[in-house]
């Protein structure tokens, strides 16, 4: 019989920075062959490929990603956590949905899935690619950090690049050129005191100034600077690429890198919820089934130096994952 804490640790200790997921693919493809699963691989990019694996027709599926943020940290533990890179997200995930799903075996349940894909951490690619499968699924329950609680709705992104041009100079004589970082603040104080919408139950949306970069020297008049913003939104997306354009308003070049919708998913009763900030595989892989998000772990020990997850979290996820599929099974079959 599998064990969540051991399992945790030893996905953890295969290194898998989004775009490097190769060797963490073929442990869980290996690992679940040998539980008896049905197993492919399915190609995503060169040395990239999502794992399923079914039993039965996978109506109900279980689903995470294994790819990470860098950089790679190897496990360790004490009494009460798990560390490291992906313990939290989503490596302690992908462990307790792989222990729940064997227990629901042990019980003779069928037609169940497993599913993992790389990217989620960038560009979707992997959730992306799973349409090709044209899987039959009823519900599928999507892992991520939500301290064991239900998320019913998450805000969506806009990622995009804005950009501006100037003329280089001498900055002892700056009426000779002109300034693109001068432009490119102008661009971004505007977009500061814009006002961006709000929803009652998703809250405000949320505006960040990623990376800024540009000029040459400090004695040079800046021909060229740009910036990344991301926007936690809490309404469609054309409604902020509209305001953006306004607001750029032909002083530089804007560029969408991403944008995803705001996202509703499943409840059910018995099991606490909660709304949320971040986002997830979701909006791209909702054409599989009715969606629902849960796992163990916090999203503010996501991503951090110190990542980790509470064995008990792990724990209580693995009882908590075999409830949540049976609640879903008894749906189906009404």
């Amino acid at each position: 019989m599998l064990d969540v804490i051991e399992l945790t640790r030893k996905l953890v200790d295969v290194p898998s920075i989004t775009g490097e997921e190769g060797e963490v693919g073929e442990v869980l493809y290996d690992l679940l062959k040998g539980q008896g699963w049905d197993c492919l691989r399915q190609e995503v990019a060169s040395d990239r490929f999502n794992v399923l694996a079914t039993r039965g027709k996978g109506t109900i599926l279980l689903t995470t990603h294994i790819d990470t943020v860098p950089p790679f940290v190897s496990s360790r533990e004490d009494e009460s956590f798990v560390y490291g890179r992906g313990s939290c997200d989503a490596k302690g995930i992908a462990a307790a949905m792989i222990c729940a799903a064997e227990a629901l075996l042990r019980e003779d349940f069928s037609d169940l899935g497993l599913l993992f894909v790389v990217g989620e951490e960038t560009d979707s690619i992997g959730a992306a690619k799973v349409q090709e499968l044209n899987l039959d699924c009823s519900f599928f329950i999507d892992g991520e950090p939500t301290d064991n609680e239900l998320v019913i709705a998450h805000k969506g992104i806009v990622y995009a690049r804005i950009s501006a041009q100037g003329v280089a100079a001498h900055s002892a004589y700056p009426e000779k050129g002109e300034s693109a970082i001068e432009k490119l603040i102008d661009i971004l104080n505007r977009l500061r005191e814009a006002e961006f919408p709000t929803d009652s139950r998703l809250g405000e949306t949320h505006f960040n100034i990623g990376t800024i970069e540009g000029g040459r020297a400090a004695n040079v008049v800046a021909d060229h600077a740009q910036a990344d913003i991301l926007l936690r939104t809490v309404s469609e997306s054309h409604h902020y690429l509209t305001l953006l354009e306004e607001q750029v308003d032909g002083q530089g070049r804007l560029e969408v890198l991403k944008t995803s919708e705001p996202q509703e998913m499943e409840a059910i009763e018995g099991f606490p919820t909660k709304i949320v900030g971040y986002g997830t595989d979701i909006p791209v892989l909702r054409p599989l089934g009715k969606p629902l998000l849960f796992g163990p772990g916090s999203i503010f020990d996501a991503h951090t130096a110190d990542e980790k997850v509470s064995k008990q979290e792990l724990l209580n996820a693995v009882d908590l994952y075999q409830k949540l599929v049976r609640e879903l099974r008894k749906k189906i079959d009404h």
